[in-house]
C-alpha cells in the first residue's frame, strides 16, 4: 500500500511552507486529492515530481512557476 501524507508533511519534505503546498495543489501543480474539505498526497508521487523536475528543460520550469515567454 502506498504511503499517504498529509500537507504538513509535504511541506516538510519539500522544505516549503504549508500554504505554498496548498496553492500547489489547487494548481494542479502537486499531484493530489482533496476528499472532503482535506488535501492527501502520495509520498512517492510527491518524490517522483521532485526527482523529474531536476529533468525538466528550462522553458518547462518557466511555465510551472507560471513565468511563460519570460515574463517575470
Amino acid at each position: 500500500m502506498q504511503e499517504i501524507i498529509t500537507p504538513s508533511q509535504v511541506a516538510a519534505l519539500l522544505q516549503v511552507h504549508v500554504k505554498t503546498v496548498y496553492r500547489l495543489a489547487e494548481q494542479g501543480v502537486i499531484p493530489g486529492h482533496k476528499i472532503g474539505r482535506r488535501w492527501r498526497f502520495r509520498r512517492k508521487s510527491i518524490l517522483d515530481l521532485v526527482a523529474g523536475g531536476a529533468q525538466r528543460a528550462p522553458a518547462d520550469r518557466n511555465r510551472v512557476a507560471g513565468r511563460e515567454n519570460g515574463a517575470s
